[in-house]
């Protein structure tokens, strides 16, 4: 059985935890056809890199991760580093001829975010990128039955995802607070994860209209005007837009960090000819499910727990609580599939650039006040 031996760049923290807890169970939620190793975790300084790399269970810890990439017995790099880093690290990893997994956003930045993209479609090695939702059971089951035409032509995707650490005072620090350092924003943070969802399920954005809000820093105060978010550069703290589908289907999506109450809610309809499915990852072990063709005496939602009977879902029966390391497990799991098999990873660099294209537009759109097109926007 091959060896796959990993590499993980910016492991120290919270995505390196839920990365490391990822690679152990990865082997466990399915037949990977290969074993894993976890080989080096690199973080900024020796001291941090060996204390992590000893309590998350890697075989020993780096301050070099140009070293690592270099050498002959790593197989793949999974980057976790803040974004702004991810293309020099990436292009290098790819240069080098190793398999890369990268955390989402796949840049803050468009063009290096399509630097990444050539880089990995001119060699033979295999990346993905880490929208880790789509790899839900829920999920799985959902884009089954849009496959399979159970739920027929898609019409209105509507999405929330929505957190309370700014309502609750625990404003950005570090390098999540300004976008030359990393940080994303929420439309690149977390709304990029509801833009990977659409476009799974529904299929391209071709455009979007789009408002956002950046929060004034004084206390009971509402959000920064335009202008002076704009000459701040205070990165957004809620947004809200509208989007065309290239199928004709429709779209509404909001973001915020500022829901008091709301514990990591990530919530969507999609309304089909043939039926509607809800589903709110607070509850992940479930949809809600209403077909058109059900009888008229049993029409209306009834809820679907998934089981063992549902694809992803390996616990030995139902109602055992799947949630976000095992979707962690599941997209690393299918990542190594993807190198045993010789076949690309999913979502790859191409989707993940378009989802960076995406967020580009809803930018420029509530600055213009416009309606943007997805593919004119340009680096």
């Amino acid at each position: 059985m091959t060896e796959i031996r990993v590499a993980i760049i910016g492991g120290g923290g919270f995505m390196g935890y839920a990365h490391s807890l990822g690679w152990a169970l990865a082997p466990i939620t399915a037949d990977t056809g290969a074993t894993i190793r976890k080989a080096v975790l690199v973080e900024a300084d020796q001291d941090r890199a060996d204390a992590a790399a000893k309590r998350l269970n890697w075989n020993e810890g780096s301050a070099d991760w140009r070293e690592v990439v270099a050498r002959d017995d790593i197989d793949v790099i999974d980057i976790v580093t803040p974004p702004a880093s991810h293309a020099e690290i990436a292009i290098a990893a790819l240069a080098a001829g190793k398999h890369v997994f990268v955390e989402k956003p796949i840049s803050n930045d468009l063009a290096d975010a399509e630097l990444m993209q050539a880089a990995a479609e001119a060699g033979t090695t295999i990346s993905q990128v880490g929208f880790n939702y789509r790899h839900a059971a829920a999920m799985t089951f959902v884009k089954r039955m849009l496959d399979d035409g159970i739920l027929g032509h898609p019409l209105q995707f509507r999405a929330h995802y929505t957190q309370d650490v700014g309502a609750l005072g625990r404003v950005l620090s570090g390098w999540r607070a300004k976008k030359g350092a990393g940080g994303s924003g929420v439309t690149g943070d977390i709304g990029s994860h509801i833009i990977d969802l659409a476009s799974y399920l529904v299929g391209d954005i071709d455009s979007v209209t789009a408002i956002i809000g950046a929060k004034d820093p004084a206390p009971d105060s509402a959000w920064l005007p335009d202008a002076e978010r704009r000459e701040g550069e205070y990165l957004d703290d809620a947004a809200l837009w509208m989007t065309k589908f290239t199928n004709g289907a429709i779209g509404s999506f909001a973001a915020t960090v500022y829901a008091s109450g709301r514990k990591n809610r990530m919530f969507f309809e999609l309304e089909c000819t043939g039926g509607t499915v809800e589903f709110d990852w607070n509850h992940s072990d479930q949809i809600k499910l209403s077909l058109v063709g059900d009888p008229a005496d049993q029409q209306g939602f009834r809820t679907v727990t998934l089981n063992e009977n549902h694809d992803d879902y390996w616990y030995p029966l139902g109602g055992m609580g799947s949630g976000y390391v095992d979707d962690a497990a599941l997209q690393l799991q299918k990542f190594v599939r993807a190198i045993v098999d010789g076949r690309p990873g999913s979502p790859s660099f191409a989707d993940a650039t378009r989802t960076q294209r995406v967020i580009e537009a809803v930018m420029r759109s509530a600055d213009s006040h416009q309606w943007v097109k997805v593919d004119e926007v340009t680096a």
